[in-house]
C-alpha cells in the first residue's frame, strides 16, 4: 500500500543502496501494488500499527500521500485495512510479514518476510502455522475496518496543518 515516495524514504534509510537499487526495489513494489486493483485482485488483508501512521517518513507531504494511499486501498473490494492502535495491548513480535495462500493444493501456504538485505520465505506446516496465530492476534487486536478508516483520517488531518 505503499506511495512511490514513501517506498523510496524507507529504502534510502534501510541498507547502503545505489540509487539504482532503490529505484528498482521501488519499482517492484509498485508492481507487486497494482495487483491489488486488478479486475482478478486477490483477497489481502492489511493489518498497520498506529505507529507507522504517526512516524514521520519523509516529510507531511509524504506522510499526507501515504495515508491517502492507505484508505484508498481499503476501499478495493478485495482488501481489508485495520489499524493496531497504541493501547491494544502486547502482541507477539513478528516485524513485518506476509502471508502468501495459494489456490492450487501442489503448492502451499508460505510466509515472507522482507529485510534490509534479504527477504525469507518460510515454508512448512509449522511456520505458517504460527504466523497465522500471530495474524489471527493481530486481527482481533487491532480497530475494526470502519474504527480504522475513522483513526487514519484522524492522523491524516494531523498531517494537513
Amino acid at each position: 500500500m505503499q506511495t512511490e515516495a514513501y517506498a523510496c524514504e524507507l529504502h534510502k534509510t534501510g541498507a547502503h543502496l545505489s540509487a539504482e537499487d532503490i529505484g528498482r526495489a521501488v519499482r517492484v513494489r509498485m508492481e507487486r501494488q497494482a495487483m491489488l486493483a486488478r479486475p482478478d485482485a486477490p483477497d489481502a488483508w492489511f493489518i498497520v500499527s498506529e505507529g507507522a501512521l504517526r512516524h514521520v517518513v519523509g516529510d507531511p507531504g509524504v506522510m499526507r500521500e501515504q495515508l491517502e494511499r492507505v484508505l484508498d486501498a481499503g476501499e478495493l473490494a478485495t482488501t481489508t485495512v485495520q489499524v493496531l492502535p497504541f493501547d491494544s495491548g502486547t502482541r507477539p513480535v513478528t516485524g513485518s510479514f506476509t502471508m502468501l495462500g495459494f489456490p492450487a493444493p501442489e503448492d502451499p501456504d508460505i510466509v515472507y518476510r522482507d529485510g534490509i538485505t534479504d527477504a525469507v520465505y518460510l515454508e512448512g506446516e509449522h511456520h505458517v502455522r504460527e504466523y497465522t496465530r500471530a495474524f489471527d492476534g493481530l486481527r482481533a487486536a487491532a480497530l475494526s475496518p470502519q474504527r480504522s478508516v475513522q483513526l487514519i483520517k484522524s492522523v491524516l488531518k494531523e498531517y494537513a496543518k
